[in-house]
């Protein structure tokens, strides 16, 4: 299946960029699998049904939403993917503790917050609020 939204040879660089993570980390293959990054394209297409149209800096934003998208699907699972510590004879690191359940989330409102700059995004709908009271004043009436 062909990306509808990122479609330039970077994208895998700025997935990983977002995640601030390397390539043998997350790999091409990760970024592309179908429960990837054809899911992170539907939901910015989802809110951004006109994305095919938008032209300059509208296009932009509606790419670096969906690498966003990208990034926020593949956060949950970097827990697993990166050692919290790595000892060797020589030397011994200890990477930085990231809550990546709190950071996809962040993602996801990083991704949301492009779409609204984007001229033809509409932000929210117009509904009517109304509210319903119960019989507050049953009791006082059967007096």
């Amino acid at each position: 299946m062909a990306n509808k939204i990122l479609t330039t040879e970077t994208y895998h660089e700025e997935v990983r960029g977002r995640l601030g993570v390397g390539e043998d980390v997350v790999s091409n293959a990760d970024i592309d699998a179908i429960s990837v990054l054809p899911i992170a394209e539907a939901k910015v297409i989802a809110a951004v049904p006109n994305y095919a149209d938008l032209v300059d800096d509208d296009r932009n934003y509606v790419y670096a939403a969906a690498v966003s998208m990208v990034a926020a699907i593949l956060a949950p699972s970097m827990t697993a993917r990166i050692a919290k510590f790595k000892k060797d004879v020589d030397f011994s690191i200890e990477n930085q503790a990231v809550d990546w359940r709190v950071y996809g989330i962040q993602l996801i409102d990083d991704s949301y917050a492009l779409i609204n700059l984007i001229s033809t995004v509409t932000s929210g709908t117009d509904s009517p609020i109304f509210g319903v009271a119960g019989p507050t004043r049953y009791k006082e009436r059967r007096h």
